[in-house]
């Protein structure tokens, strides 16, 4: 568990310095396009190549190859089978991108019909996205290898490179925007021209990783029976992993039918949500695989269960605070990072909705990184689809009905609910199958979370009355001081809460933060 929480922390610390340049990345976008038509049309162009990018980074890709991969790890036939295995998925995998990326260049004015079919009414967007369109998506062959190179860094227990990349492209985007936008049409060129550059860096810096273990070579793919169970696993953890950014391309589509700025505010708000998310449930959920497949292959069940319920149990602690300090803060938060320039307070105002209602289910969605896990260490990429499939049915249905009388927030409100939706049925076919049971210790520590969680609440919702009454009144300095001597005290609050209620001793705090 000391390496599992080791691991965690790192690829923590790095997602958080990639999350922070992001965060820079977010306020020079606002402060140039806000919410504007170039904006909504470049996030279009931007959801499809993102969408694989976090499908593939965070979710099914490494699903798929990582379980696999171990058992040639642990137990080789032969010294060459792992370098074989690196070889024949990184040429399937070029392969495989390269024709996609030709299909998607040319079939660009159809993908953003179904992506955007609001634009359709709307031609400076439409032709502005399938512009941006085609300029990005050769992204998605180097970001794909990149994803591939880090999930076998990953087996290796080498989490730094791959938690790291992600930074590459956000500085990527910062650079961009101040070197490129003189030079280009509008900011949302450069920014098109960024994510691709940003794209190549990170393949060569994953690939001069890779090397340290392998120097994989392009071969003509073979169909061995490895990679017949890499595909066996791959192509329905797509979609069972990638539920929460499928369920807000899904946000995307429908929101292209209301007013301009509405793609926007969507945007910038599941950017923040993605804060908590990626810190720490992705970053469990990298972590929590590898070590959770080698546990299963060796059939260690005591390890098994215990790092299961840690791993819950850690979601709580975490997600619960987060989710209840977004909600409350949602509005100083947006207007203190993005209300100048083109974002004005009107897009505070929708945006702050938004973030709020998404907060609703951000525990949800970090429990989902970790139960997920727990399937793809079992080598069970479609029960995770088929659940995947009632949410995605229940998040559309859910915005359709919201739209009409709360138009963005109603998308953002159908997401948190079935985000709930997908983790409970999770939850309830890993119990039925006997793979997770709650223990003592999980179910004791979780009152105690949710008793300080309460109080938190409690806490936050008078310190925000006090600190942000006359917020549009006072400077952004003094506005961002506040706000940052509100999380330290609200961080103070919390921690000794748990620490009073004996959820974490105050040795293990220490150990925690010396990770």
């Amino acid at each position: 568990m000391k390496s599992l929480f080791r691991s965690f922390f790192t690829v923590s610390f790095y997602t958080f310095l990639s999350r922070v340049l992001g965060f820079i990345r977010d306020i020079l976008i606002a402060r140039y396009l806000g919410s504007t038509v170039i904006a909504d049309a470049f996030f279009v162009a931007f959801r499809i190549p993102n969408f694989f990018r976090r499908v593939l980074a965070e979710g099914a890709y490494s699903a798929a190859l990582i379980p696999v991969f171990s058992g040639v790890v642990l137990n080789p036939k032969d010294e060459r089978e792992a370098s074989d295995f690196v070889e024949n998925t990184t040429s399937m995998l070029l392969f495989a991108t390269v024709v996609l990326t030709i299909i998607f260049f040319f079939g660009m004015p159809y993908i953003i019909q179904v992506l955007a079919p609001g634009f359709t009414d709307n031609k400076e967007a439409y032709e502005l996205a399938v512009h941006f369109g085609k300029i990005i998506f050769p992204y998605i062959i180097f970001i794909s290898l990149a994803a591939h190179f880090a999930s076998i860094n990953n087996v290796h227990e080498r989490f730094a490179a791959g938690a790291f990349a992600p930074a590459i492209l956000n500085i990527s985007f910062i650079l961009s925007l101040f070197f490129l936008t003189p030079f280009v049409t509008t900011a949302g060129h450069a920014l098109s021209y960024g994510v691709l550059i940003g794209g190549v860096l990170q393949f060569l810096y994953l690939y001069r990783a890779v090397l340290n273990f392998y120097r994989p070579r392009i071969i003509l793919p073979v169909l061995n029976e490895k990679l017949k169970k890499f595909f066996k696993l791959f192509l329905p953890g797509v979609v069972g992993s990638g539920v929460i950014q499928l369920n807000i391309v899904i946000g995307t589509i429908i929101a292209s039918f209301l007013p301009v700025g509405a793609i926007s505010h969507i945007y910038y708000a599941d950017r923040l949500n993605q804060l908590p998310l990626a810190i720490f449930g992705i970053a469990l959920g990298i972590v929590l695989l590898p070590s959770l497949s080698k546990a299963i292959k060796q059939s260690d069940q005591e390890t098994t269960n215990n790092i299961q319920n840690r791993s819950i149990e850690f979601s709580l602690l975490i997600s619960l605070p987060s989710a209840i300090g977004l909600f409350i803060l949602a509005e100083p938060i947006i207007q203190i990072l993005f209300e100048r320039g083109a974002f004005v307070a009107e897009d505070t105002f929708y945006t702050a909705k938004v973030l709020s209602y998404f907060a609703l289910g951000l525990p949800a969605y970090i429990i989902i990184k970790v139960l997920v896990s727990c399937f793809f260490a079992r080598e069970d990429t479609k029960t995770p689809l088929y659940i995947s499939i009632v949410s995605v049915i229940s998040n559309v249905v859910l915005s359709l009905l919201l739209i009409g009388s709360m138009r963005e927030m109603g998308i953002a409100v159908a997401t948190a609910i079935s985000a709930w939706v997908n983790a409970l049925l999770l939850y309830l076919f890993l119990a039925i199958r006997n793979h997770m049971k709650f223990d003592d210790l999980l179910v004791r520590n979780s009152i105690k979370i949710l008793l300080s969680s309460f109080l938190l609440f409690v806490g936050i919702y008078v310190l925000n009355g006090l600190f942000f009454t006359n917020i549009s009144g006072n400077s952004v300095l003094l506005n961002s001081a506040l706000l940052l001597l509100m999380i330290f005290l609200a961080i103070i609050i919390y921690f000794g809460l748990v620490i009073v209620l004996k959820v974490l001793s105050v040795n293990q705090l220490r150990e925690y933060l010396k990770k």
